[in-house]
């Protein structure tokens, strides 16, 4: 009995995939369930006959056909995009119309899909969106930047999502798409993640270009307020974290107040003594010192561990090193499986002799596959010592004989990276020169 059961859901099953491809869907599981009592074994004899034959023969064509532009796209997207982390690379197939719909980052990764599909696939058509210039819904307005002390960006469009990084006020993103309330943005890192709209402030091109011409502010202590009076005693419009830019208005101070302007627009005063100016700043920080790294990174001693943070209020491992960078005026990537790829790669093969402070230690171990897993990153102060967050920010040592020793971490220091000194390439550069900080 459980065998014939068995035998005639499959064949109901099997029937339904073939209803779907011939358009019947609305043929129900009881219809299907009378033919098969009354001796109906295929779907031919159930449309009847040979051009039921000659219709599900090219739907099934069809489907195998969208099968394998299915499989071409992802091998285009391992072809074109080094890291979904930073570029996005996202399509749709309509099998009926033989037509992909294409949203990418890349205008070389669009470049080679349709020249790809014009030889391999001339009877599908290729819809393809750059973002976010392409994307009409944005009306022009895909320029923006960080409205708070620090905002959240997460992996999917949706509060329960990985938080996977994090943008401070003032930052400029690129906003490449709307998902109901949520964006998805591209940080000035290059790191891709959603984001609510209200934090994020839109603009067009015009409007951004204003405001790298406009005097800025960029707050250096760890913490601060944005006061809506030029006194501390006034009622506070903003917290402050380091590394927050704001727009200097009008140059306007009183006493030991700035006035300024958040991406957003509210006004409010900060504290002389916790900020200078943008400009300054950034031509005092043209090269990278590893003493001045270290002392930034040291600044953070005892911050809590959080996992996607990049702010004095919490950081992951990543989010230190790239915080310390930032503050001393560079950019570097965001997670430790990619910025172990970028600067010059220290020899470790004598040990650790050949280390120097501001060199970043990369801590991981090899998979079965042979591949290698990047899960730590940590700055050497020198004579054995680093610097990360883990629990909370903190000093440890290489040295098993040192009471801070970290033996987890001594045992799978597997690489080692220097940016002191190294060529501004990739990602890696000086804020001044990144294009998101440029006129567009």
């Amino acid at each position: 009995m459980r065998a014939r059961q068995t035998g005639k859901i499959e064949k109901i099953s099997t029937l339904r995939r073939r209803v779907a491809t011939l358009g019947r869907q609305t043929l129900t599981v009881a219809a299907i369930l009378t033919a098969l009592n009354a001796g109906v074994e295929s779907v031919e004899t159930l449309f009847g006959g040979t051009a039921a034959v000659a219709v599900a023969n090219d739907a099934a064509s069809t489907e195998n056909e969208a099968d394998a532009v299915e499989r071409r796209l992802v091998e285009l997207r391992k072809e074109t995009i080094n890291d979904l982390r930073l570029n996005v690379f996202a399509w749709e197939i309509d099998a009926t119309s033989s037509t992909v719909r294409l949203e990418t980052t890349l205008e070389s990764a669009r470049d080679v899909v349709r020249e790809k599909f014009a030889s391999e696939f001339p009877k599908w058509s290729v819809e393809t969106t750059l973002l976010p210039e392409e994307n009409a819904e944005l009306d022009g307005r895909f320029f923006g930047w960080a409205n708070f002390s620090t905002i959240q960006i997460r992996k999917e469009p949706r509060y329960s999502a990985e938080l996977t990084t994090q943008s401070r006020m003032g930052t400029p993103v690129r906003i490449l798409k709307r998902e109901g309330g949520w964006i998805l943005i591209q940080n000035a890192d290059g790191y891709l993640g959603y984001t609510t709209a209200g934090s994020v402030k839109s603009a067009t091109r015009d409007e951004f270009n204003r405001w790298v011409d406009a005097k800025k502010l960029i707050w250096l202590d760890a913490f601060g307020s944005i006061y809506s009076e030029p006194s501390e005693n006034s009622a506070p419009l903003s917290d402050l974290t380091a590394g927050n830019v704001t727009v200097w208005k009008n140059e306007e101070t009183s006493g030991d107040f700035y006035r300024v302007e958040t991406p957003d627009g509210r006004l409010g005063w900060i504290r002389k003594s916790g900020a200078t100016e943008w400009s300054a700043w950034l031509d005092a920080n043209k090269e990278l010192s590893a003493e001045r790294l270290i002392a930034t990174a040291k600044r953070f001693l005892g911050t809590p561990y959080v996992w996607g943070g990049t702010s004095a209020k919490g950081v992951d491992c990543s989010g230190l090193t790239s915080l310390a960078f930032y503050l001393n005026g560079f950019n570097i990537l965001r997670d430790v499986s990619l910025l172990q790829g970028e600067g010059v790669e220290v020899d470790l093969t004598q040990g650790r002799s050949a280390l120097k402070p501001g060199d970043l230690l990369i801590f991981g171990s090899k998979r079965a596959d042979g591949s290698t897993y990047y899960r730590h990153v940590a700055i050497y102060l020198g004579d054995d010592r680093f610097i990360h967050s883990a629990t909370s920010v903190r000093i440890n040592s290489l040295d098993p004989a040192a009471p801070d020793f970290d033996r987890y971490n001594a045992s799978q220091l597997i690489k080692a990276v220097r940016y002191v000194g190294a060529p501004k390439d990739g990602y890696f550069g000086w804020i001044g020169d990144n294009p998101f900080y440029r006129k567009r």
